[in-house]
């Protein structure tokens, strides 16, 4: 097959990850894959080298400023067809809002037309308009030859708001447990360097800073878990607007935590990060789909406590602990409890590897395009 696939940029993001690490995996199988961008803002390293040799294009280089920014984004259409049929592309896969309008819009109507697969990363989250009004028009106006959700609550939100596909498939992200795993030298120097005492109970948060990720009660269960264990240290990994920061801080104060909590806005070093760890929790009130951080945690043997959203219950299974939205005190006691069973971290590494390991998400993927691009033809 000749696979165009296609997402807005390569800076950061789960999907971005996803894709890129799909794109040098589906080469590998023998396809002719062209890795398809919105726009280049400060490109991953790490996702670049996931790409292998595959040919990546950027639709655009800058962003128009202000309200001309729409306009840019409404036209782009027009350079996403013209790259399809320069590549002569036998199949679009795009993922998140935009390129997925972006992708439909640009196949209709062409003689020649590759069948466009839409990936649906999210479940749902409070969006600005300028996110939400791609999803209405595809809703309304897009054609999709295939659906792929990376969560069910994901393909559930996308039938609500009215995208449906003939051929539609839930297939969970793809962990890399070489790149994430135990490491015992690399858990000892990050824990030195967050200046955690030896022995002492690490709580991690990764996510940016955002009222859907529910830092609130996040802190409020770690001050219960304090009342526990006096010694706990929590670090909180991700970045947001200033307001939210200061906000969060001055609870921290109020709650009497701040002198125990390391923020981070960024850390390249995740699989370190993880493996410093003894519980990742993930507070999230809404818009998980598939949240990657906490596959990657229970690959680096950190069992996790989590709210029940999106696949997170899934994913973590009887390996962890899934706990209501919003209630610090379930957050607390199961953190505590999570903390007193040993060997889970083992038991949730091994759950990665059995049911969320790359070889799966890739064989999948690519006999799901495989069937929507025969379905196509017989039609």
């Amino acid at each position: 097959m000749r696979i165009v696939l296609f997402t807005g940029s390569l800076a950061t993001g789960g999907a971005e990850r996803q894709f890129a690490l799909l794109a040098g995996e589906l080469v590998k199988r023998g396809h002719e894959v062209h890795f398809l961008t919105m726009e280049s803002r400060s490109d991953n390293p790490d996702y670049l080298e996931l790409l292998r040799d595959v040919e990546h294009h950027v639709l655009h280089d800058w962003r128009w400023p202000g309200p001309l920014r729409l306009i840019q984004l409404l036209g782009m259409w027009r350079s996403v067809r013209r790259e399809l049929k320069q590549f002569n592309a036998d199949v679009v896969y795009s993922a998140l809002e935009w390129p997925n309008w972006l992708a439909a819009r640009a196949v209709a109507g062409m003689s020649k037309r590759p069948v466009c697969v839409a990936g649906i990363r999210n479940s749902s989250e409070i969006m600005s308009w300028k996110r939400r009004l791609p999803i209405t028009l595809l809703a309304k106006q897009g054609h999709l030859d295939g659906l792929i959700a990376n969560s069910r609550a994901g393909l559930e939100e996308s039938h609500r708001i009215g995208m449906k596909s003939a051929c539609e498939q839930v297939i969970s992200n793809g962990i890399d447990s070489t790149r994430f795993g135990p490491n015992p030298d690399a858990r000892e120097k990050m824990r030195s360097e967050l200046d955690v005492p030896s022995g002492s109970l690490l709580l991690g948060h990764v996510g940016r800073i955002s009222p859907m990720k529910d830092h609130e009660t996040l802190l409020r269960g770690f001050a219960l878990v304090l009342k526990s264990i006096s010694e706990a240290r929590l670090v909180c990994v991700g970045d947001g607007p200033k307001t939210i920061r200061d906000q969060l801080r001055s609870l921290a104060s109020q709650l009497g935590v701040e002198s125990r909590i390391r923020w981070i806005s960024r850390e390249s070093r995740m699989s370190s990060l993880y493996a410093a760890l003894d519980v990742l929790v993930m507070s999230s009130r809404d818009g998980e789909g598939f949240p990657n951080v906490v596959c990657e945690a229970m690959a680096c043997e950190t069992p996790c406590v989590v709210t029940d959203v999106g696949e997170a219950s899934n994913i973590v299974g009887d390996t962890g602990r899934t706990i209501p939205i919003g209630n610090p005190d379930a957050l607390a006691r199961e953190v505590v409890h999570l903390n007193d069973e040993k060997g889970m971290g083992i038991l949730a590494r091994r759950r990665i590897e059995d049911h969320f390991s790359v070889e799966n998400m890739v064989s999948r993927t690519d006999a799901m395009l495989q069937n929507v691009m025969e379905s196509s033809r017989r039609s």
